[in-house]
């Protein structure tokens, strides 16, 4: 690694990190930065940029050869306004990157020495489309996370002294949850670890540990408080008072969210962000938004640290801030990976309007509903697969677990949706709950689903994200 260009790049970050080891009142960890102006937000993410591109460019082969191949010279980054000058990085270029350039690819900026002097701990993808792309994250990333999701978490409204938490992962490389971890930690907020744990014993040990705080996916929290009732434990009931979720879409899900909080009678939050290039709080919701039970949601989005970005998804042009696109981030703050302009792929629409919470970095109008590799074209319509879970969690008799297959018939590709009805649901009325959620789904996506009601505990459980998409039609991949 080029040592003096990250000692320039690590002195610009730091200058501009703020109230960094306790919060400075009760409604915010860092007043100065989470209630800057406009003008000053652009001024701290101009220097934070121009230190960024000339430490990737030293230290990170791949975006030195990206730079090189456009004939972009560090210098020629000058502010923001300079920024759309960088080609768009896809998780494509990133795979084809670690084919080429196995185990680690060239797209970090830690090499063997600094991971042995410094590193922290090894993170990767989910590797769902491709092969895992790991990073090597540092000891000073993991300082740097604690303090972000600790400005999050302390505007969702936990407290020291007043609340613990439980962890219901388990503790394998995702960035969620060990972000989470050491940002209680410096919040003070005692843990209970369920990792490794049994969903029975996690059920047991909310009910006599008492966390106010319980951290999973959301389609975990409604599994775990499913098996929590089978052992005559009522989830509302337990001091749980908020749902801390990430991993899938919930919070922007309008029926899910209703769902969660109603069976455990707490309050939702989430975190946004991805492995590569956001893997702390980028996007987290606030207590102002979050006490709002009915209109438009939004996601904060933590802009000192972070430059966020629509796209046209076809042009990969910048769209306007009030028109929907597709998220592309830059990592102002990472030592390991300081990736710029990553496209992350999550359709939302940006939007500047101050939050009532006071805070006044940009917000994700709507929150994020999915990735454009989640969409779905069935039959001409697309479709992200959280519209057909609003649809059937809108449909009270359903049951937690759902799942959507897509095969192709004689003429038309078919999109099948598989349920499982509530415990107290008998078999005389699984036709029309059938009904009722086809009616739904019609009525949402202008689609029509073959719904099958199947028997209770026939479809998957999972603590991780869950996967609910069964795509069986034939591909290129697949032929």
């Amino acid at each position: 690694m080029n040592d003096e260009a990250r000692t320039r790049w690590l002195d610009t970050v730091v200058r501009h990190r703020r109230d960094p080891v306790r919060p400075s009142n009760d409604s915010y960890w860092a007043p100065r930065l989470d209630c800057a102006s406009r003008d000053e937000l652009a001024a701290i993410q101009s220097d934070k940029l121009v230190a960024a591109v000339a430490y990737a460019h030293a230290t990170i082969p791949f975006y030195r050869r990206k730079f090189v191949a456009i004939g972009l010279a560090p210098g020629d980054i000058r502010g923001i306004e300079d920024l759309s000058r960088i080609p768009i990085t896809t998780r494509h270029e990133l795979a084809a990157d670690l084919e080429a350039n196995p185990p680690w690819g060239t797209y970090t900026a830690v090499d063997d020495r600094i991971w042995l002097e410094r590193g922290w701990q090894v993170f990767t993808t989910s590797g769902t489309t491709a092969r895992p792309r790991p990073f090597r994250y540092t000891s000073f990333d993991r300082e740097m996370w604690a303090w972000r999701n600790a400005r999050a978490m302390w505007a969702m409204g936990f407290r020291p002294g007043r609340d613990a938490a439980m962890l219901a992962f388990g503790y394998g490389p995702h960035v969620w949850l060990w972000g989470v971890h050491h940002a209680f930690a410096l919040m003070g907020i005692p843990i209970v670890t369920g990792g490794g744990l049994d969903s029975r014993t996690r059920a047991r040990f909310i009910r006599d540990f008492a966390p106010t705080i319980l951290c999973c996916t959301p389609s975990y929290a409604i599994y775990l408080a499913d098996v929590m009732r089978q052992s005559g434990i009522d989830p509302a009931a337990t001091a749980v008072r908020y749902l801390f979720c990430g991993g899938e879409p919930g919070f922007s899900v309008a029926a899910t969210r209703r769902r969660l909080e109603q069976t455990w009678n707490a309050e939702l939050h989430e975190f946004y962000g991805c492995t590569e290039a956001s893997p702390s709080a980028g996007g987290y919701t606030c207590s102002s938004v979050a006490r709002r039970k009915d209109g438009p949601v939004s996601v904060h989005l933590l802009e000192d640290q972070q430059l966020w970005e629509t796209i046209d998804p076809v042009s990969l042009d910048p769209v306007p801030a009030s028109e929907r696109g597709l998220t592309v981030v830059t990592e102002l703050g990472s030592e390991a990976s300081p990736q710029i302009r990553f496209l992350v792929g999550d359709y939302t629409t940006l939007g500047y309007d101050r939050c009532e919470c006071g805070r006044t970095h940009m917000r994700a109008t709507g929150g994020f509903l999915g990735r454009a590799d989640d969409m779905l074209n069935i039959r001409g319509v697309t479709l992200f697969p959280s519209s057909i879970e609003d649809a059937i969690r809108s449909v009270a008799e359903a049951g937690d677990e759902f799942e959507i297959v897509i095969s192709t018939g004689r003429a038309l590709d078919v999109m099948t949706v598989r349920i499982e009805p509530r415990a107290e649901i008998g078999a005389d009325r699984h036709a029309e709950l059938a009904r009722r959620i086809e009616s739904e789904i019609v009525a949402r996506c202008e689609l029509r689903p073959v719904v099958e009601v199947v028997a209770l505990g026939t479809l998957p459980r999972t603590e991780t994200k869950a996967r609910r998409v069964r795509d069986l039609r034939p591909t290129p991949e697949r032929s």
